[in-house]
C-alpha cells in the first residue's frame, strides 16, 4: 500500500528530485556567469621540445611555469586588477612572441600555440555569456 499519499505535497520524492535538479542547474549557471568575466591565456607547447621556463605576461601581470613538456599546456587567469595590454610569451628568459591585445576583465580567452618552426599562433575569443551581454547592451536603444 502506498504511504506517500498521506504525506504533504512538498515531502514527496516526485517533488524533491526535480527541485534538487533545478537547484543544481541554477548553481552551475550562476557559477558560469560569475566566472565568465575572468580573462585567461592558454599556451600550448607544440615545439617538439620541453620548455624549462615559460613566462606569460599580460595586463601588467606575469605567470611563470617550469618544465612545460611537448604537447602540454598551461593556463594563466588574469586578475581584474591589471590593465589592458599585449600578451608576451617568454621562454627560458627570452621573449619569443608578443601579440594580441587582451583586457583583464571581460571574459577573453587567448589561446597561443607555440609551433616547431618558432612561430606562434594566437586565437582570441570571448566567453558566450559576455558576448551575449555585449550584444544586448550594444544593440539596446539609447534615450536622448
Amino acid at each position: 500500500m502506498r504511504t506517500d499519499l498521506k504525506r504533504d505535497w512538498w515531502k514527496r520524492r516526485r517533488v524533491w528530485w526535480p527541485l534538487t535538479a533545478l537547484l543544481a542547474l541554477s548553481v552551475c549557471v550562476g557559477l558560469g556567469i560569475a566566472y565568465s568575466g575572468v580573462s585567461r591565456v592558454v599556451v600550448y607547447n607544440q615545439t617538439g621540445a620541453s620548455i624549462a621556463q615559460l613566462t606569460i605576461s599580460a595586463g601588467r601581470q606575469a605567470g611563470s611555469f617550469r618544465d612545460v613538456g611537448d604537447r602540454e599546456s598551461v593556463r594563466f587567469a588574469l586578475s581584474e586588477a591589471g590593465e589592458a595590454s599585449d600578451i608576451v610569451i617568454a621562454t627560458n628568459g627570452f621573449e619569443m612572441w608578443r601579440g594580441d591585445y587582451i583586457e583583464p576583465r571581460g571574459g577573453y580567452r587567448a589561446v597561443v600555440r607555440l609551433r616547431r618552426d618558432g612561430q606562434a599562433e594566437c586565437i582570441t575569443t570571448i566567453s558566450w555569456w559576455q558576448g551575449l551581454l555585449r550584444a544586448f547592451t550594444d544593440s539596446s536603444p539609447t534615450r536622448s
